[in-house]
């Protein structure tokens, strides 16, 4: 949102909305609303920093990093203003240099109020608490007609002038603003916020811990975000202007998702703290530290399906493979997210074939499966071919990039992990059991990885892991396309096959440190899509209000969530959307427990329910995968009805039959 479109729509740091203007910021608190197909958010508080000379005229992002973004602002001469905008920092920081600073807000001011300096302090003597104190940045408590307060600090003390809606000081400033709203206890959070004022992150960056324990004992890996702060900055590393800062404590304060608190290590949370945050995602919780760390469970997930298959229940999928071999490996699309759909479907088949020893079907799969790719790869004589684009860093197609309305406008980078996650996925399988033959495709196929999986900050070809957001912890799927409520994903399965495909091609080829790297990854989006797309009811309840009580949510944004798809509301969509495609890796996102629950919701009418949704499809795609998670609960029920659907353009009633023989509920086994 800050660089196309002319960079006029706002970004979400959550708590709070920011538009950042070409000569100046508005920073809103949103209000929520919440009803039963959405949670949307707009600005109900708001301000707007500037400079009152109009020396700033420009703005641009001047640095982005693991965890945030940089923007100056500027104009013909020094005057500068710089803010970090990171997710879940209570408070808005701008340093202002040679700037005339101008605070305005839509509302009246109702009233402006200094704040007595708090000092927690280890000194001994009076002289030395009182110099403490006159190093904390001023502060003041300003209440708005909206019912809203807030804190506006400043070092050195900005001599606020007030009239009407604006506050202004007389001549140029160089130092520091920080606005932080007070939410709905504003005493008490006052009394916290007061205590970690002046302190604010300048960098942020991701460490993935290898992997620990085994898998009797649980496996799991540390995710640890480190920010550097302005209180322990190296002058001759980083400018900042002339913030140091000597508050009462130089620990970063800062807010969490609900999957951190599950799982956060070693930070104290605020269990007295502030209150009144949150974001579309739920309530936000107040941590303290320069380092945050929450333990990840990491799932076991490999190649076949998760337990073996019944000798009876083989011999069945051996005649339906032959079956499907025989029909189901022609691919007639033409854009990459369908065809790549379509290689993905051939190279389940091939999967499946080698599970089942039935090597001479498998050989000829795996010719079908080089052919297809070779076209798009290797030859690049398809009719919509993939190019290199140097402008962004990245592979594109060609009619994706000369109009953005085609092939989902992955010309402008959406969904790239979905497209090559199902190319990547018959690169991996392909790979592990014929590496000869795959030979040929290894380099253009090593291009697709990079492209939307690039684990490396030093590749200068391809941006490092493109789509996914390790502060939310899944991906998002929108590219470089401006939305009002922020970045979106709607299927967060497919976002989960893509890096479950590349986990398999990186162990397939051998790269045991970048394969270890993926799982993470993989495991970090599975949590996520358990947690905002697929929560039990009363985690819906938690997370998103009571009005908003579904099992299920269609598309999750910066600032809303929606129960919807982008290409229809029939109830099966929103499920299904979320389920495909069906691999081994599909039972990381669906749960017994939550398959049973979402089956039949009110247990009378099972109105909004999969059940329901599920007879609506009225036996095509979308009920087989509604029809194959029921499995999960009870095999009997769900067997014979998943197997009389006609299979989406992704699947097969092999792919089926084999989801359901390694996943059906255990007292169920055939």
């Amino acid at each position: 949102n800050l660089i196309v479109e002319k960079g006029v729509d706002p970004i979400h740091p959550y708590p709070y909305i920011v538009y950042c203007n070409t000569n100046s910021t508005k920073i809103g608190f949103p209000k929520f609303t919440i009803a039963p197909e959405h949670v949307t958010s707009d600005m109900s508080s708001e301000w707007e920093l500037g400079d009152a000379s109009g020396a700033l005229t420009q703005r641009k992002v001047t640095n982005t990093d693991a965890l945030g973004v940089e923007v100056t602002w500027s104009g013909s001469g020094s005057a500068q203003m710089r803010s970090r905008f990171y997710k879940g920092m209570p408070f808005q920081t701008f340093e202002l240099k040679g700037v005339t600073p101008i605070l305005r807000t839509t509302n009246a001011i109702i009233k402006v109020e200094p704040v007595q300096r708090a000092v927690l302090s280890a000194r001994n003597t009076e002289a030395q608490v009182t110099t403490d104190a006159a190093d904390i940045p001023a502060m003041s408590k300003i209440t708005l007609n909206d019912n809203s307060q807030w804190l506006v600090a400043s070092k050195p003390e900005i001599k606020w002038k007030q009239n009407e809606g604006t506050l202004t000081q007389q001549g140029a400033y160089t130092g520091f603003v920080q606005l932080a709203h007070l939410g709905d206890q504003p005493q008490n959070n006052i009394n916290v916020l007061q205590q970690y004022v002046g302190t604010y992150p300048i960098e942020g960056t991701v460490t993935y811990a290898q992997v620990q324990g085994s898998d009797s004992t649980g496996r799991s890996s540390n995710i640890v975000y480190v920010y550097k702060t302005n209180t322990d900055v190296d002058g001759n590393t980083k400018q900042v202007y002339n913030t140091t800062s000597a508050s009462t404590t130089t620990q970063l304060l800062s807010f969490v998702l609900p999957h951190h608190v599950d799982k956060i290590s070693n930070n104290t949370i605020l269990s007295t703290g502030l209150s009144g945050y949150r974001s579309a995602k739920g309530r936000l919780t107040a941590v303290a530290g320069n380092t945050i760390s929450y333990n990840q469970p990491l799932e076991r997930v490999s190649f076949g399906g998760m337990r073996a298959i019944g000798d009876s229940d083989k011999e069945r999928l051996k005649q339906q493979l032959l079956k499907d071999a025989a029909s189901s490996t022609t691919v007639t699309a033409q854009d990459p997210y369908f065809y790549g759909k379509g290689v993905a479907r051939v190279a389940r088949l091939y999967q499946i074939a080698q599970e089942v020893g039935d090597k001479t079907t498998a050989a000829a799969l795996g010719t079908k499966i080089v052919n297809l790719l070779t076209p798009w790869l290797v030859s690049m004589s398809n009719n919509d071919t993939l190019v290199y684009d140097a402008t962004w860093g990245g592979i594109v197609s060609t009619l994706g990039i000369s109009d953005p309305s085609q092939d989902f406008g992955q010309g402008r980078y959406n969904d790239h992990h979905f497209h090559y996650g199902y190319f990547l996925y018959a690169g991996a399988i392909l790979a592990k059991y014929d590496i000869n033959t795959f030979a040929p495709l290894r380099e253009p196929m090593n291009q697709l990885l990079r492209d939307y999986a690039n684990p490396s900050y030093a590749d200068t070809q391809f941006p490092y892991m493109r789509h996914f957001d390790p502060y939310d912890g899944h991906s998002w799927a929108a590219g470089l396309f401006s939305f009002m409520d922020g970045r979106n994903q709607e299927s967060t399965g497919e976002a989960i096959n893509a890096y479950y495909s590349a986990y398999l091609y990186a162990t397939a080829l051998g790269f045991e440190d970048t394969a270890a790297f993926y799982e993470i990854v993989l495991n970090m989006e599975a949590t996520s899509g358990r947690r905002y797309w697929h929560p039990m009811r009363s985690q819906s309840k938690d997370l998103y209000g009571d009005a908003f009580s579904h099992n299920t949510v269609g598309i999750v944004w910066s600032s809303k969530v929606d129960y919807v798809t982008f290409f229809g509301a029939d109830t099966e969509f929103v499920y299904g959307i979320q389920m495909l495609p069906f691999t081994p890796a599909t039972r990381m996102l669906i749960r017994p427990d939550w398959v049973k629950e979402a089956w039949c919701p009110d247990n009378s009418t099972c109105a909004d329910g999969m059940k329901t949704a599920a007879q609506h499809a009225n036996k095509n795609g979308w009920a087989q995968f509604l029809y194959s998670a029921y499995a999960m609960v009870d095999r009997n029920a769900a067997l014979d009805n998943a197997l009389a659907c006609t299979p989406d353009d992704g699947n097969t009633l092999t792919n089926t039959m084999h989801w359901i023989f390694t996943n059906q509920q255990a007292s169920a086994n055939a």
